[in-house]
């Protein structure tokens, strides 16, 4: 025993002097806890800190320590300060710059040898970066955040000095700052109230709720934009942990592996590292006696939206947990009988080979979610330092696989003069130079270039490739192993861009520029005249529209058989210099062409149901971005009436009609109790008031599910859902038809005012089963189909999966019924979806434009 002790010592002294003297000192400064600093003990019953009380801690952390710096990322959605701790040693800190280039270095190898690699994974410091609370109301990682860093700042442990010396950590404690504000707000409104702990009645981020998660390749969001800019342009980390929560009555805590199915064009040594530190995760978590922790799990390794999910395309490691919930910081005692799974790697709530150690029920508090984050967040600094020389080479060694295993003379054209929208071509390619992808331009300035001969070469061609969902059987006989997400997001189809894999000359090559930012279009006023046109076939067109309404400038639009609608505006003072902000080119017209129908300023009105919709976020994003005329409309005004005074359209967002009528998610079952001013729908007065508004000239709009509301007696039309169950009746199930987020061929009658513009042939992003099928109405109502289905399902499939698609034969798509003295558009799928789908964005425009025309 004796003998032990000496050898502890001995190991203890070698450890510590192979440590810089700089890592164990600290700012004579008395360091904080999270506790002390705030008043009261974080993770306990009932108590939150929101996010202005988190940065006022780190800041107060970074002030007192000198292994901790504060990085600002940018501002929020509403306007707060985003930020990133950055936490290492002293002198690691001094040199960050140095770790930053050797970083890049590694994620672009270009030039490099062999031995030169070796020698920069050997010299530089893994970056590693954790962030936290992407959905605010998975509370429970932002608090975790200012403890896991006071223990970083503070530590004199050999083995966790040792790490911070090999890892630069980079902690992002809330990636939805507003939204953390939002849940903590709510939760302490309602503290010792039957409310507590229950679910916000609007989104959790001001567009995009829960979907802030589902914008890592398409970047729309501020916040998404942020992180993007600090991890590919700037910090280039080897590995990635985002921290999430997920429900109450399943397992504790998800860790790596990955369910399947498995994404092709991943580099498999991606899996192998994300598992090797899944495997380190769960050893630590078993050997403090924490149950419960489960792999293999319902969360996939197919789709690239989420955080680290596009990172493993790009080459680097990524790993997700997911932590059982409380309701938020309130405990919950759950009886065994309430557990289960499923779900795929857990059918049953059972003991099994990736759940050797079930939780077996009890008390669950916001103390067990963050001693379980704790553990995962020290267990990925482990590894990341254990096999710091390893996961860096790797990092590099993936990049040169992906320049090596493609063609040199393979490029991607994006033409700029062959697109029916070419600011969205252009778009497309800022896009790609946003996510650190090379781009090029042609020596006659044509087309945008993508060499595939570059470290993210696989991530190019799955965003602008064809996706074909793996169909994984668990058994002979059984169904296929459902995607997370969705099965399609190839970008060209959602945003209506001709994208071609194409092989360039080698003068082709050498002459072709590499550009840092997109060429955009030629822009500005063409000639002098009274009027001006563009072709109405332009997302930008509208916004030019909105801006030039505002400004109180006549706009027009022109239809002449078998041409391009025109749009055509009054001259005016701002008109140069709105339509060179939005690089559209109008040419002069002499005077006004005979036919030209005004169009009058269109007031918008979106419903916003206190069931918080996604979609209703996503819509009201999107009209905003293209200067719509739009406001929120709740319950109560809908259920007061008089519509038209306000307002010319209605939309209804993707919601079902149980929660448009009822504010219930189903019409059985339990359903979460609001706050009284947040309880029901519009009821039976709100559905009278919709129809009252048609039959006085107003426009109703709905996406997707709201269509339901259309189906009932209240608008008694001859329209119906096509696609229901082989019994006829209920909801349909995934053996009969099954098609989960997939870009599907849809012909639009191009001479209708929703399809003004539009190409005869779209690429539709379908994720639910409905189509309508119509029939002919009464002598006083007049039935349009816009869109349809082909006639063959072979042909249906463009993108992604598709089983049961014969139901959609010949199917609508998109109609409309003028009604009354007003109209109604029934869109069948979003499209508008997360903003990503701009091919499809036209046809909700035109449909709110249709209210307009005079």
């Amino acid at each position: 025993m004796h003998r032990n002790k000496n050898l502890i010592l001995v190991l203890t002294l070698v450890l510590l002097a192979s440590i810089p003297p700089a890592i164990a000192q600290q700012k004579s400064t008395h360091i904080p806890s999270p506790s002390e600093n705030l008043g009261f003990e974080v993770g306990a019953d009932g108590k939150l800190a929101d996010y202005r009380q988190i940065a006022s801690y780190f800041k107060a952390l970074s002030a007192a320590s000198d292994r901790v710096q504060i990085e600002v990322l940018g501002k929020t959605t509403l306007g707060e300060e985003m930020f990133m701790a950055v936490i290492s040693t002293p002198e690691n800190l001094r040199n960050k710059a140095k770790y930053q280039e050797i970083a890049r270095k590694l994620a672009d190898p270009r030039g490099l040898s062999q031995e030169q690699i070796d020698a920069l994974a050997s010299e530089g410091k893994g970056i590693f970066l954790l962030t936290c609370n992407i959905h605010s109301n998975e509370i429970g990682s932002s608090q975790m955040a200012m403890e896991w860093a006071y223990k970083l700042a503070t530590t004199n442990d050999p083995e966790m000095l040792h790490r911070l010396n090999d890892v630069i950590v980079l902690l992002v404690p809330s990636l939805n700052p507003d939204g953390e504000t939002m849940v903590t707000e709510w939760y302490r409104k309602y503290l010792g109230t039957k409310y507590e702990g229950g679910s916000l009645p609007y989104l959790y981020h001001h567009y995009v709720g829960h979907d802030d998660n589902r914008d890592w390749y398409m970047l729309t969001q501020i916040e998404t934009k942020n992180v993007n800019q600090a991890v590919y342009h700037e910090w280039f980390p080897q590995f990635w942990l985002d921290e999430h929560q997920m429900g109450y009555y399943g397992p504790r805590i998800y860790i790596p592996p990955n369910a399947d199915p498995v994404a092709k064009l991943v580099n498999p040594l991606v899996h192998r590292g994300n598992n090797l530190m899944g495997a380190d995760m769960g050893w630590r978590l078993e050997e403090a006696g924490k149950s419960g922790v489960i792999y293999n799990y319902s969360f996939d390794a197919y789709w690239p939206g989420g955080t680290r999910n596009t990172g493993w395309w790009k080459n680097m490691y990524g790993v997700l947990t997911e932590v059982a919930s409380a309701r938020v910081a309130t405990p919950m005692q759950i009886s065994p009988t309430e557990l289960q799974g499923g779900t795929k790697g857990l059918i049953q709530y059972q003991q099994q080979i990736n759940f050797p150690n079930p939780w077996p029920g009890g008390t669950w508090r916001l103390r067990d979610i963050m001693d379980y984050e704790l553990l995962v967040s020290d267990a990925a600094l482990e590894t990341m330092s254990k096999y710091r020389r390893e996961l860096m080479r790797g990092v590099a060694s993936m990049a040169v696989e992906a320049i090596r295993s493609a063609d040199a003379h393979e490029y991607w054209r994006i033409s700029r003069d062959d697109q029916r929208d070419p600011v969205v071509a252009s778009r497309l390619a800022a896009l790609m130079l946003e996510h650190g992808v090379d781009v090029q331009l042609s020596k006659d300035e044509k087309a945008f270039l993508i060499p595939t001969t570059q470290p993210y070469s696989r991530f190019v061609d799955e965003m602008l490739g064809l996706q074909r969902y793996p169909e994984v059987h668990l058994a002979p006989n059984s169904g296929i192993l459902e995607p997370y997400d969705v099965a399609a997001w190839s970008l060209p189809l959602m945003m209506g861009v001709k994208a071609e894999k194409t092989k360039l000359s080698a003068a082709e090559q050498q002459s072709a520029k590499a550009i840092k930012t997109a060429a955009w279009p030629e822009s500005g006023l063409t000639g002098k005249g009274s009027y001006y046109s563009i072709a109405d076939h332009q997302n930008n067109a509208f916004a030019l529209i909105n801006a030039m309404q505002k400004a109180g400038a006549q706009v027009f639009l022109q239809r002449t058989a078998g041409q391009q609608p025109q749009l055509i505006f009054a001259g005016h003072a701002q008109l140069a210099a709105n339509a060179e902000k939005l690089h559209l080119s109008l040419s002069a017209l002499s005077d006004l062409p005979k036919g030209a129908v005004p169009l009058k300023t269109v007031h918008v009105g979106l419903y916003k149901p206190y069931v918080a919709s996604i979609d209703e976020g996503w819509t009201r994003f999107v009209l905003e971005q293209y200067g719509f005329d739009i406001k929120s409309i709740e319950n109560k005004q809908m259920r007061a009436g008089n519509l038209n005074t306000a307002f010319d359209v209605v939309i209804l967002p993707d919601t079902s009609r149980d929660i448009i009528v009822d504010g219930r998610t189903s019409r059985e079952g339990y359903s979460e109790e609001l706050p009284p001013e947040y309880t029901g729908g519009i009821g039976k007065e709100g559905v009278r008031a919709l129809k009252d508004f048609v039959d006085k000239g107003g426009t109703l709009i709905t996406l997707a599910h709201s269509s339901e509301l259309i189906f009932g007696e209240d608008f008694n039309l001859p329209v119906r859902n096509a696609v229901s169950s082989a019994a006829g009746r209920g909801a349909i199930s995934t053996s009969e038809f099954n098609i989960p987020g997939s870009l599907l061929r849809v012909y639009v009658d191009t001479q209708n005012p929703v399809g003004y513009g539009m190409p005869k042939e779209i690429a539709a992003f379908v994720d639910a089963p409905l189509a309508f099928q119509t029939s002919v109405p009464n002598a006083d109502t007049q039935r349009s189909v816009i869109a349809w289905y082909p006639d063959d399902a072979k042909d249906v499939l463009i993108s992604g999966y598709a089983h049961g698609a014969e139901r959609l034969e010949r199917k609508a798509a998109v109609v409309s019924f003028t009604h009354g003295k007003g109209k109604i558009v029934m869109f069948g799928f979003r499209v508008q979806h997360r903003a990503q789908t701009e091919g499809t964005f036209q046809m909700l425009f035109n449909a709110i434009e249709w209210a307009g025309m005079e």
